[in-house]
């Protein structure tokens, strides 16, 4: 990953700690200027402040509410006359367990704004500017929960499907005009909201480390629409999926170009399916 293919800058949503602090880590390793958004100030600022002595980086730590209606306009702010070259939305895991209807409605519709109209209108924008210049990349991150409906973690599962579509869709969409979009798939992993959430969570089987999901993250963008982190969790998604979504996605963007007689470019890629 380099910082001319994309850009200077780097924004991760939710980068507190976990998995958006290792992509912090990782980016700034590498040279990556970031806009690092977060509910927790103080953390917010300690991460900034860590990875400006080690790397020498600017970074510049926005405490925010991504749930919030005006998440777009006080961020463009402050990245108004940055060049946000890589854009990565991590916000929006779930703690706890509960049945649809024993939750209160607002936290149902929190999880929608946070997990639907957050990413959604970040990458109307980002991903708009991207599409003029003519570069950038973009990692929606979204879950195994995705692949399915469930009891429990209803809405959870509903509005990380709308991400994992989203990010096929962009990456169909955008790559004719250099621009790499992607679903990041992650499965347990061992961050410290999951383990506030639940004490012995760490010993869950095959629970994956923060850095290692970031990591085949930033590997994996630019080769496909998908990307389901651990051999173990991809064995799982091949069971669910049993498609190629780089087969389906450009079959139905075909059959709808053709419906509405407009221009179709079948888009290649890499596939999960293949590893």
């Amino acid at each position: 990953m380099k910082t001319k293919k994309y850009g200077p800058w780097a924004l991760i949503a939710g980068a507190s700690d976990g998995i958006g602090e290792a992509f912090a880590r990782q980016l700034a390793a590498q040279g990556f200027n970031l806009v690092l958004l977060a509910r927790r100030a103080e953390v917010l600022g300690a991460l900034a402040a860590d990875l400006t002595e080690e790397y020498g980086v600017v970074v510049q730590g926005v405490c925010i509410d991504l749930a919030a209606d005006s998440v777009l306009e006080n961020l463009r702010e402050v990245t108004d006359g940055l060049e946000i070259g890589l854009l990565i939305y991590n916000a929006g895991a779930v703690h706890g367990a509960s049945h649809f209807h024993d939750q209160p409605l607002a936290h149902v519709l929190s999880l929608i704004a946070l997990n639907c109209t957050g990413p959604a209108s970040l990458c109307h924008h980002y991903g708009g500017l991207m599409r003029e210049r003519g570069r950038g990349g973009i990692i929606l991150m979204s879950s195994m929960a995705a692949l399915s409906g469930g009891s429990y973690t209803a809405a959870y599962n509903a509005t990380k499907s709308f991400d994992l579509i989203l990010a096929e869709s962009l990456w169909h969409e955008l790559a004719p005009h250099g621009v790499d979009a992607m679903c990041l798939v992650a499965g347990a992993t061992l961050t410290p909201s999951m383990l506030a959430s639940k004490e012995n969570f760490a010993d869950y089987p095959n629970v994956m480390d923060p850095v290692d999901v970031a990591h085949e993250a930033l590997q994996q963008l630019g080769k496909g629409p998908v990307w389901v982190a651990g051999s173990h969790n991809r064995e799982a998604a091949k069971m669910l999926w049993p498609i190629p979504r780089t087969l389906a996605i450009n079959g139905f963007s075909e059959a709808v170009a053709s419906l509405y007689e407009l221009p179709f470019t079948a888009v290649k890629g890499e596939d999960f399916h293949n590893a």
